[in-house]
């Protein structure tokens, strides 16, 4: 269930839900794959989905976690095809809805293969059953669990990151050590990429999970301040 936030704006300054932490399995990218990760919620949503329609071993891995369960919903950070290419593979074998910002989402129904950088990679996009979510807008994980959607463009105009309990999940807006996303594909933009990451700065959250590379677990707030100063730097002699 997505609960739309009348105002569209965010419920609170980005503080942690609650001191408990969510039950995070990482499928770690290869290549130019995305990192896959499972929310074992009641609930239970598939956040990203990597590069490829062969899902097997990633597939084996939700399984042995799901245990016959369904996927509540496929959350996609974005539109680009290291993050989407598996969903709807997963979404045939484990179900789930289909979710991205409203902002890139329509790339994906549509199967555009340009902006979500298929024709790029070697690849290709068939066109998916998205449903739309909006800044501020809740996804039910059950259990009083939930995630957040904050928008934060700039790898791509949709990009969003998804706050929880004590743990952020950054897309490609920002990695771990002070990587951040590129802003120089289709849609992509240094100036709101700075903005949204000058907004990251103020979320107190112990755990993040990037869409590429390792997580940092219990001191998030670090690296978000060092992918800011990263961006900064490069704004000041790029």
């Amino acid at each position: 269930m997505i609960i739309p936030l009348c105002d569209g704006g965010v419920t609170h300054k980005y503080a942690n839900h609650s001191l408990s932490h969510m039950k995070v399995h990482t499928i770690a990218g290869a290549g130019f794959s995305g990192n896959i990760f499972l929310i074992d919620a009641e609930k239970p949503v598939l956040i990203d989905a990597g590069w490829s329609p062969d899902i097997d071993y990633a597939g084996t891995q939700v399984n042995d976690v799901l245990e016959g369960r369904q996927l509540a919903h496929i959350i996609l950070t974005h539109r680009h095809i290291d993050h989407v290419g598996g969903a709807l593979a997963f979404q045939e074998k484990f179900g789930g809805e289909m979710l991205a910002h409203e902002d890139d989402a329509q790339s994906l129904i549509d199967g555009d293969v340009i902006s979500t950088g298929a024709t790029m990679f070697g690849g290709d996009i068939s066109p998916m059953d998205v449903n739309k979510v909006a800044h501020g807008d809740k996804i039910d994980l059950g259990n009083h669990e939930f995630l957040e959607v904050m928008l934060t463009p700039g790898h791509t105009i949709g990009s969003m990151c998804l706050i929880g309990q004590n743990a952020l999940f950054s897309g490609d807006t920002v990695f771990s050590d002070g990587g951040v996303g590129r802003w120089d594909l289709d849609t992509g933009d240094y100036n709101q990429l700075l903005a949204s990451l000058e907004k990251l700065a103020d979320i107190m959250v112990d755990d993040l999970y990037p869409g590429h590379g390792p997580s940092a677990i219990g001191n998030a707030p670090e690296h978000l301040a060092m992918g800011l100063r990263a961006l900064k730097m490069y704004g000041r002699f790029g």
